[in-house]
């Protein structure tokens, strides 16, 4: 299976939405289509509801980004409502390091939280 990958304007924020697997095979393309997105400058929100696999891999471009967010102030928010997908970011650690919620509106409120 393949990863599709579209992005949107929403309310000042840049959300990509993924559906398929993000893994070794399909990490090149999520990255090509993201290249115009700068986390640094603009505030990210990864959407994983439609993704079935996330190897190590897909991790790595996640913490990737989430460097360059981090590089410009910027949180990287992650809608992510399924809970084996989830445990992946506790078993690593990483589950802080990200907003998490299970839609862009519970994401987009953890955000502004953050933000006061």
């Amino acid at each position: 299976m393949g990863l599709d990958v579209s992005t949107k304007r929403r309310d000042g924020i840049t959300v990509a939405v993924l559906s398929g697997e993000l893994d070794i095979y399909t990490v090149a393309g999520f990255k090509q289509a993201l290249d115009d997105v700068d986390p640094a400058s603009d505030v990210l929100v990864i959407d994983l509801s439609d993704v079935s696999l996330l190897d190590s891999s897909g991790l790595g471009a996640l913490v990737s980004m989430l460097n360059q967010a981090r590089a410009g102030d910027n949180p990287l928010g992650v809608v992510c409502p399924h809970r084996r997908l989830r445990r992946v970011f506790e078993i690593t650690g990483l589950r802080r390091a990200f907003v998490f919620g299970d839609d862009l509106d519970a994401v987009r409120g953890a955000l502004a939280d953050g933000d006061e």
